[in-house]
């Protein structure tokens, strides 16, 4: 796609000789849009879903919802950091699910 070319917040320093480093933010950038829209699936599963399972045309509809949020997300992310917050929200909603279940395995064992 070649907007995403257009919007590339990156510049290697020595574009002939790519350090690892350059090569992973060059993919991340290339790539934008799929990257948050794969954070914006695991937010919503982590903090959202309530229920897994929805019907096809449910998850279908929303799959596609998540996608066009991806790319008005892609479109801010040259000038804030989305993908650092959509890493952040992530990693809080792991810790906090971590967190839950050793509490929820407790209640159920008191019954």
């Amino acid at each position: 796609m070649e907007w995403f070319e257009l919007v590339s917040s990156y510049e290697p320093s020595n574009p002939n000789a790519l350090t690892t480093y350059d090569s992973i933010r060059i993919f991340f950038d290339h790539y934008r849009a799929y990257v948050i829209f794969v954070y914006l699936i695991a937010v919503y599963y982590l903090g959202f879903a309530t229920r897994v399972r929805m019907p096809l045309l449910k998850n279908v509809l929303l799959y596609v919802l998540l996608f066009i949020g991806a790319i008005i997300f892609s479109f801010l992310d040259t000038s804030l950091p989305v993908k650092s917050a959509m890493f952040v929200a992530v990693l809080l909603l792991v810790i906090v699910k971590v967190r839950i279940k050793p509490d929820n395995q407790r209640k159920r064992g008191e019954r």
